[in-house]
């Protein structure tokens, strides 16, 4: 016994519907992939300008010090040489572990995007493919070779981030230890 108070529509109106859908939900998504670009880049853009107001300080800096040290004697050309050394030093360690672990974000941020983006059109096909099933037994068995793929691939993808993220953290820890 049926529901007679909707609408009757037919299997082939159901179906260019699901796939209507599903195409509007993929477009969607092709958006929502290119805005993630344009995202991350501009982040990329304004870490670049960062390390160049870094720069900019530091060089500022020196100036500063060569014109106090010029006026003085001999031991605040030597007091600013030292500063210069040690301020440099500082400078250089602070650029290079941000520049490793920016580095490290990124590749861990990339691996992550790509995971994602890999199941979200997967689960787009996927549906485009039920959407075409002929009966409820073709989508039942879509279903589970479905589900059995994402398993496969969500591992994959969680092994992929474990040992990139323990390959990074080795080389930190690496860089640390050096003298």
């Amino acid at each position: 016994m049926g529901n007679d108070n909707g609408p009757m529509v037919s299997t082939q109106a159901g179906r260019a519907m699901a796939e209507g859908g599903v195409a509007r939900a993929r477009e969607a998504y092709e958006r929502f992939a290119e805005a993630g670009e344009m995202a991350l880049n501009a982040f990329e853009a304004s870490m670049a300008q960062t390390f160049e107001g870094w720069r900019s300080v530091m060089g500022s800096s020196r100036e500063t010090a060569n014109h106090l040290s010029e006026s003085n004697a001999a031991g605040a050309r030597r007091m600013r040489e030292q500063w210069e050394a040690a301020g440099a030093r500082l400078y250089n360690a602070f650029e290079d572990n941000t520049v490793h672990t920016l580095a490290a974000m990124r590749e861990i941020g990339h691996r992550v995007l790509v995971a994602s983006d890999t199941n979200v059109r997967a689960t787009l096909d996927y549906a485009e493919r039920v959407a075409q099933a002929a009966d409820a037994r073709e989508a039942a068995a879509l279903n589970a070779a479905f589900l059995q793929e994402q398993a496969r691939r969500l591992t994959d993808q969680m092994v992929d981030i474990h040992q990139t993220t323990g390959r990074l953290a080795r080389e930190a820890a690496a860089r640390t230890e050096k003298p």
